[in-house]
């Protein structure tokens, strides 16, 4: 058991050190202050970890996308090779090590020093690694840039870039307002676009839509990030 966010910062930069296969990470979005956060994990230990070849995959919460300064992080670590996938909402807040180590923040909500739980090779370690692959396995996967061409479909070459970078982000789940804020545009232009698309296809709903995306490619060939944004 660990005391204080001093302590949990030490343990979970020398957890890191001693890394040599994989790090996964689950966020959840806090309203209070973090002990593990984004700005926690990007640091010189994670480009050491990058040169070591050892493997960093995150699941995130969809409403850390919300603010323009997190998602430029973000980017930086996808753009790095890390491995990120976006759930509506992550339970629990933890790093596991290699398979055989994990960091879990308990009762993160409550006021005062934070605590933590250093589990060791035990049947919680097994509950927590498939609890961090289920979500993982059925996130939505953030892109550094397009992977080449995706499936053939109708309406392909009806997007351009800044089309594909709003069904991107619709996709993820963001709001109107949300994208709007990501892209440096306005509300209603969000909107206009977004509804000139579902006319143009045919979609009743924004779920036909997304589902039209998926099914043209749409999402594969998404030539930036779709979490960059583009004042200016």
């Amino acid at each position: 058991m660990l005391s204080g966010a001093a302590a949990i910062r030490r343990r979970l930069l020398l957890m890191q050190g001693q890394a040599v296969g994989e790090v996964c990470t689950m966020l959840p979005l806090r309203r209070v202050p973090a002990v593990l956060t984004f700005e926690d994990n990007h640091n010189e230990v994670e480009h050491e970890m990058a040169r070591r070849g050892v493997v960093m995959r995150s699941v995130i919460e969809r409403d850390w996308l919300e603010s323009p300064e997190t998602a430029s992080v973000l980017a930086s670590y996808v753009a790095e090779g890390q491995h990120i996938v976006v759930a509506d909402k992550v339970p629990v807040k933890l790093i596991i090590v290699d398979r055989r180590i994990a960091l879990l923040p308990l009762d993160p909500e409550r006021e005062g020093e934070p605590v933590a739980l250093v589990v060791h090779r035990t049947g919680l370690l097994t509950a927590l690694g498939s609890l961090f692959d289920e979500y993982f396995e059925k996130g939505w996967r953030l892109r550094a840039s397009g992977t080449g061409p995706g499936p053939e479909g109708p309406g392909k070459s009806l997007l351009d870039a800044v089309d594909r970078q709003i069904v991107a982000l619709l996709h993820v789940g963001l709001t109107d307002a949300a994208i709007a804020r990501q892209l440096g545009m306005g509300h209603r232009t969000v909107q206009r676009r977004l509804h000139a698309l579902m006319v143009e296809v045919g979609a009743a709903t924004r779920f036909q839509l997304g589902w039209h995306a998926a099914r043209s490619g749409w999402l594969d060939e998404t030539p930036a990030n779709p979490l960059e944004s583009h004042h200016g």
